[in-house]
């Protein structure tokens, strides 16, 4: 008996230690198709689930969805195509459920027909992914999708906001809500067609039995609503703050937002609101980076997320272009960034710069790390408008270990651009090294440039260099360690 209890108390920790490991990796969706990410999902045995949509721009095709089940070591295990008939279909949200099944819910329209002929669709796959489940709800018709987004409550539920397209009212944009119970019976709906109540709703939260709240982010509000789905209260969050919003609540009454700060000189940047009650917006706090020359934009579907009330993940892609926001012509980063609950930064990291990347997903792993999804866009070496999908695990320092995967950029605390550039070479540093140096050499090992960086954006005149290839050193007492080749024209 006792051989057997020391036995069952070494399987214990053996599990418990395996559970406590932190994996990292990155993957890489690519296929004949142009792809893009809508969601990512954890169970709590660690495996990973992902849904990509594919030809959303292509109009002779219909959009399908394929969702992806990968190991905790970044393996792709199975994967199943999900579609509608006749219509093109979004797998828009992800949720794992206790008995190791999946709900996938999502939206279904026609784009060929101006988005039209739409409606939600509810979908559960069982371990094995298959199809147990298939339940549809059509809108008004002759109506145009904007969008949906769906949020599972503590007892089971799930609440839907989106928005549709009334172009005969002013403003056309109409916020709706879906309440649905654990088995996709449908609860409560409401279209907003009242002209002061336009809109789209993200993020919707049962409060209590009696009220919800959810955001409006093309107006950059917050609602409340009552049992019926009645508007009942409006606050608008800090002004020039806003833009593809995404919440995450941490308590019972209070929540971050990640979304996007445009100054008074038209700089974009990322910014974060910690707010401490559904409506009050007394006492938040608000934390922003710095005022950039490049467009930093949140991610697109899910931005900010956590596990740990102390450890906040958030990102965004840096160099955005507005021009083109799908398909730019311009290199492009990741932004991860690490902070407390008081919004003080722990560490940032960039990913890309030798193609076009478009950040969608941040979601906080179990094991103390976190996800980070998005797409690539190799224009400068494709000229067929196709990304590719990429899931980088990190971390909770921040690191992918173990060697770079995909023979692509690597994780790093400071970029370089534009590359190859000209007469200015731009340095954008990572927020944990306020201070640090420059120095640049040419092939032949000679110092040609050396200068301090005060802050975390310099702009260096490289006028007196000739046209070549330089060697870059970004360095910092606080550990920067950054090497590279920059070509100037």
């Amino acid at each position: 008996m006792k051989f057997k209890n020391t036995l069952l108390i070494i399987l214990l920790l053996a599990f418990h230690f395996m559970q406590s490991q932190q994996t990292t990796f990155e993957y890489l969706h690519r296929s004949s198709f142009d792809a893009m990410m809508s969601d990512i999902t954890e169970s709590d045995s660690r495996q990973v689930y992902i849904s990509i949509y594919s030809n959303a721009f292509q109009l002779d095709s219909l959009t399908n969805s394929t969702i992806i089940h990968l190991n905790e070591f970044g393996d792709r295990i199975k994967q199943k195509l999900l579609f509608i008939e006749d219509r093109d279909f979004v797998g828009n949200n992800l949720f794992t459920l206790d008995n190791g099944h999946l709900s996938i819910i999502g939206s279904y329209s026609q784009k060929a027909n101006q988005f039209m002929n739409a409606g939600i669709a509810l979908i559960s796959l069982d371990s094995g992914f298959v199809q147990t489940a298939l339940l549809t709800y059509n809108f008004p018709i002759n109506r145009k999708l904007r969008g949906i987004h769906t949020t599972k409550q503590a007892d089971g539920r799930y609440i839907t906001g989106g928005g549709l397209i009334y172009e005969e009212i002013t403003p056309p944009f109409r916020p709706i809500i879906y309440e649905f119970g654990p088995e996709y019976d449908s609860l409560k709906a409401k279209y907003f067609l009242v002209p002061n109540e336009g809109g789209h709703l993200k993020y919707m939260r049962s409060l209590d039995t009696n009220i919800y709240w959810g955001i409006n982010y093309l107006f950059d509000r917050y609602h409340l609503f009552d049992k019926n789905l009645n508007l009942i209260e409006t606050q608008n969050w800090k002004a020039g703050f806003g833009a593809n919003s995404s919440c995450k609540w941490d308590t019972d009454t209070s929540f971050y937002l990640l979304g996007q700060r445009v100054s008074s000189n038209n700089y974009y940047d990322l910014g974060v609101i910690r707010q401490y009650h559904p409506m009050d917006t007394t006492g938040s706090k608000h934390f922003t980076w710095h005022p950039s020359d490049t467009i930093d934009f949140p991610a697109l579907w899910a931005g900010i997320d956590l596990k740990h009330r102390d450890t906040v993940y958030l990102g965004g892609t840096r160099n955005l272009s507005f021009d083109n926001p799908y398909f730019g012509m311009q290199p492009s980063w990741f932004i991860i960034v690490q902070t407390d609950s008081a919004l003080n930064v722990r560490w940032e990291r960039f990913y890309g710069g030798d193609a076009y990347y478009v950040m969608t997903n941040v979601l906080a792993a179990k094991d103390g790390g976190c996800f980070v999804g998005g797409s690539r866009y190799d224009y400068i070496n494709i000229s067929e408008l196709k990304r590719d999908v990429i899931l980088l695990k990190l971390s909770k320092e921040g690191l992918i270990v173990g060697g770079n995967e995909l023979a692509s950029p690597s994780l790093s605390e400071a970029i370089v651009y534009p590359n190859p550039g000209s007469d200015m070479l731009q340095i954008r540093v990572a927020f944990q090294h306020p201070i640090s140096l420059v120095t640049l050499f040419d092939l032949g090992g000679k110092m040609v440039l050396l200068q301090h960086i005060n802050g975390r954006e310099a702009v260096i005149n490289t006028t007196g260099l000739g046209a070549g290839t330089y060697i870059y050193v970004i360095t910092a007492q606080t550990g920067l360690h950054e090497t590279g080749k920059w070509v100037k024209q």
